[in-house]
């Protein structure tokens, strides 16, 4: 048996545990030439305790080193941390048994299921374990995650039997089994050093960290003599406040009534906070009905604290935030750290208005609360915009469709599109940035253009009622690569001047996509050759070329750059559409603009999506509603639905970090905070366009009572306009307090029953 280094830093410890006890039962399946965890048994599809070795394989990729990224020039950390477990593992696509000859007994279990191996991304593995009369599921996406399953059970005459019941495939790491006799030593010396090194990172690497410490707390307010009796106190702040887990409350905030209005069709969050004063056991949520709403129209989510780097491509720091909304249905919760829960009612599209009461009620096995709530309906609908995209860019669930190897996958593919597409129509966002693969040309100048993924994706576009045009993402680095025997830089960096049977290829591809779209009746391309170019002499005499070319197939192009930069002046005149990362240039600048040459000002907000930060979450709300009725410009489409280097749930391992949404085992989308302020303040922009249509409306009615309000309203909202405090990017610094948006939202929508009366 090989034992690798990494373990034996437990092994000392382990070894004369043994020698004084019987042996806990230890397998870690792989390859014959995998490393075992010290003390382990090394079990490959050849070995004996299988029921039988038919269509049994094992997969390995270990991850120990910091990896060279010759692109950037830098040493990166790999997606994960593999130890001797993780590294490796048996896979089988039909029924199979592991069969360990145990003393008859009592015995706890412990399993690991996952891949390191990254062939395997486009896998879904849905399967059934058991163990005697016990059954559990595990379903995970791809590479780069592990599950791990606890049973008891009793062995007797026969051989201890783990049966694996797969609906695609299923996969193994290690198998435990130990008896309570054991149970202090094995969880202290193998389960929890194996957990620490699988789901943050070795001790080597972790001891490398700095995690900083959370903001000032305030202090603790005294509580009353209910709350120290049941062992926790209730309180609430606006959901737009990052709590910490060891924010204190204001006295204020104590004992809350939870208040919100809505429009019919419209979600609103409120959210509570429970601070348990001692460990509390079996902790729930349960809601009432709130007049129109009925109680399955409330979802209960808990706000899950990660820890996150600073910055997405920072090593070496983190600190606890708030981020992930995970649904919760029951769970123990610890002493002194705060538990957040995030209830986001979605009133009924035929709810009459008024003010309706209902209940949320907090249980736990030494007590309960009730938190009361109040919501008003008010008697309109919001309107949409159709002059603004509210978009996102995405790595499509149907590219790994289209690489899956079974049907049970690529449906898990599709219906993790599909749910995600649900998503983002019921947040705002009805456009997607794609892409057609197409490679270069061959020697007869034919292109081999991949039209079936697309069409499946421009299917599920329209099933969504996504709008158009469509930002289209082309292979000019492969025609780049044909001609120059390269790849273009990071950026463009280093780029080379390409011949002009570059230009000739990229319009001739061009052309043949606009002919594939046109013939299906598809909505526009914007043409999208090249991410974030950089402001170097070659990086823009390249672009100039590729946008020139693009432009003399008769198409709009799409470009991710600041045009306040000087050096991208002699890109100007073939930019059909500028993406920036703020809102820069300034309004009068971009409207001036847009009515001279007919050219768009679009904005990819990145900084509100997680990749810097993952806590500016009223800095997300400005920019989607207030601060983009400001800004002037037409569409926002930040980076990214959902980003993973490694396992999604780790926000430390990999070259960059994760961000944004996450995903249920089964596909279904779990939101972040800073996702539900994107809705919000698609929200808040929808009062303000529904406003300004009806002050249109009441202008042209002829009746005097309307043209009043009209002019009235037009005042507040001017009110409002002059209240916003301009900037390029909104985070966290000089923006409204979080209630001072509802306030202003309240303003509007004053107003709009205002002028909605006086119409009437």
């Amino acid at each position: 048996m090989r034992i690798t280094h990494y373990a034996l830093r437990f092994a000392p410890t382990l070894a004369l545990a043994i020698t004084a006890h019987a042996a806990p039962l230890l397998y870690d399946m792989g390859t014959e030439k995998s490393e075992v965890w010290s003390s382990f048994t090394q079990v490959t599809p050849k070995s004996d305790g299988w029921q039988a070795k038919d269509g049994l394989t094992a997969s390995a990729r270990a991850y120990r080193e910091m990896v060279e990224d010759k692109r950037r020039g830098r040493e990166e950390q790999p997606p994960i941390w593999t130890n001797p477990i993780t590294e490796d593992a048996v896979i089988g696509e039909t029924a199979n048994s592991f069969l360990i000859n145990a003393p008859p007994g009592d015995y706890n279990l412990y399993i690991v299921c996952g891949t390191s191996d990254s062939k395997y991304r486009a896998q879904f593995f849905d399967f059934t374990v058991q163990v005697g009369k016990q059954t559990q599921r595990v379903q995970i996406e791809g590479c780069y995650q592990f599950r791990t399953l606890r049973f008891r059970t009793i062995a007797g005459k026969e051989p201890l039997a783990i049966k694996f019941a797969p609906r695609s495939k299923w996969v193994v790491n290690a198998i435990m089994a130990w008896t309570d006799a054991d149970a202090p030593r094995v969880e202290k010396e193998i389960i929890a050093p194996f957990e620490e090194w699988t789901f943050r990172m070795p001790p080597e690497q972790w001891a490398k960290w700095k995690q900083e410490p959370e903001p000032p707390t305030g202090p603790m307010p005294k509580l009353g003599p209910a709350d120290e009796k049941r062992g926790f106190a209730v309180w609430s702040r606006h959901y737009l406040e990052c709590i910490y887990p060891h924010t204190n409350p204001r006295v204020e905030d104590l004992n809350p009534e939870l208040r919100a209005f809505a429009t019919p069709g419209e979600f609103e969050p409120v959210n509570f906070i429970v601070r348990p004063l001692r460990d509390l056991a079996n902790a729930k949520v349960s809601v009432s009905a709130i007049g129109p709403v009925p109680a399955k129209n409330i979802e209960v989510r808990r706000v899950r604290y990660m820890l996150a780097r600073p910055n997405y491509t920072v090593l070496h720091r983190c600190r606890v935030v708030p981020d992930v909304l995970e649904r919760f249905e029951g769970g123990d919760l610890k002493a002194g750290e705060n538990a957040r829960f995030w209830l986001t009612i979605r009133v009924p599209d035929s709810a009459p208005a008024g003010e309706y009461r209902g209940n949320v009620t907090f249980t736990c096995a030494d007590g309960k609360a009730v938190v009361p709530v109040k919501l008003r309906v008010l008697p309109f609908k919001l309107r949409e915009d159709p002059t603004k995209i509210f978009g996102i860019y995405y790595h499509h669930p149907l590219d790994r469709a289209a690489e899956a190897k079974d049907d049970v996958s690529r449906e898990y593919w599709r219906r993790k599109a599909d749910l995600e597409h649900a998503d983002m129509v019921a947040h705002g966002t009805r456009n997607v940035v794609l892409s057609l693969w197409c490679p270069a040309a061959d020697k007869d100048g034919k292109f081999d253009l991949k039209w079936d993924t697309l069409a499946e994706k421009v299917a599920m576009w329209k099933k969504h009622g996504f709008v158009g045009p469509m930002v289209m993402g082309i292979n000019s680095g492969g025609v780049y690569a044909k001609y120059t025997k390269d790849y273009p830089g990071s950026h463009l960096h280093g780029v080379k001047d390409p011949p002009e049977e570059f230009s000739r290829e990229i319009t001739a591809m061009v052309r043949a996509i606009e002919a594939g779209r046109k013939e299906r009746g598809w909505p526009e391309f914007l043409y999208y050759p090249v991410d974030e170019p950089g402001t170097d002499p070659a990086s823009v005499n390249f672009m100039v070329k590729v946008l020139k070319a693009c432009k003399a197939a008769g198409v709009r192009t799409y470009v991710t750059a600041d045009p306040t930069h000087e050096q991208f002046e002699p890109m100007r005149p073939f930019i059909d559409v500028w993406s920036t990362q703020p809102f820069a240039p300034d309004r009068e600048t971009i409207l001036a603009d847009m009515k001279a040459r007919k050219v768009e000002y679009w904005c990819y907000p990145n900084h509100v999506n997680g990749e810097n930060d993952h806590t500016p979450v009223t800095g997300a709300r400005m920019t989607y509603g207030f601060g983009f009725w400001r800004s002037g410009f037409l569409t926002l489409n930040p980076w990214i639905y959902q980003a993973s280097g490694g396992d999604p749930f780790n926000y430390l391992d990999s070259s960059s970090m994760d961000f944004f949404n996450r995903s249920e085992q089964d596909g279904a989308p779990i939101p972040v905070a800073m996702w539900e302020a994107y809705r919000e303040g698609y929200d808040d922009y929808r009062y303000i366009y529904t406003l300004e249509q009806l002050i249109a409306e009441a202008k042209k009615s002829g009746k005097s009572a309307a043209q009043e309000a009209a002019a009235k309203a037009e005042q507040e909202l001017k009110s409002v306009w002059d209240a916003i405090r301009v900037q390029l990017k909104y985070k966290h610094d000089d923006l409204w307090s979080p209630a001072e948006f509802d306030v202003y939202r309240w303003i509007v929508a004053r107003q709009i029953l205002a002028v909605q009366n006086a119409l009437r």
